[in-house]
């Protein structure tokens, strides 16, 4: 993949940004990675660049269970967002629980691509950047 990837993580545990961030920077076409504790925040934050399209992330690992507001309800709010945009952006939910009521939802957010288990792997990092 020639070009540079932006990438957003969003979980409310600093210890997963912390690894899920050291996991993903060891890819070579990696521009940036923001973290963020909180759905709300996440929302905000893109809001903010929403005339940005460069500066907008490629890619979303998004955590389910936060507390304020949960994944899914990030995922609310998240459809409202121009389409130029949301369909630029692929979005992997990223969870340490993985219960079938939770991966049921998940498919139902055309944007969702595939559901992960925490923490990222190294190879699964790999394999995401070269989909299309």
């Amino acid at each position: 993949m020639a070009r540079d990837i932006n990438i957003l993580l969003i979980d409310d545990s600093d210890v997963d940004n912390f690894i899920n961030k050291a996991i993903i920077s060891k890819e070579d076409n990696i521009s940036q990675i923001t973290t963020m504790t909180s759905g709300r925040e996440a929302l905000t934050y893109l809001s903010g660049i929403i005339d940005k399209t460069e500066a907008y992330p490629d890619i979303i690992f998004l955590d389910i269970k936060m507390p304020g507001m949960s994944g899914f309800e990030f995922l609310d709010e998240y459809v409202n967002f121009p389409d130029t945009l949301t369909d630029h952006c692929k979005i992997y939910i990223l969870s340490s629980s993985m219960d079938s009521l939770d991966s049921e939802k998940g498919k139902e957010y055309i944007m969702v691509k595939k559901q992960l288990t925490k923490p990222l792997a190294h190879h699964i990092i790999g394999d995401l950047l070269n989909e299309d």
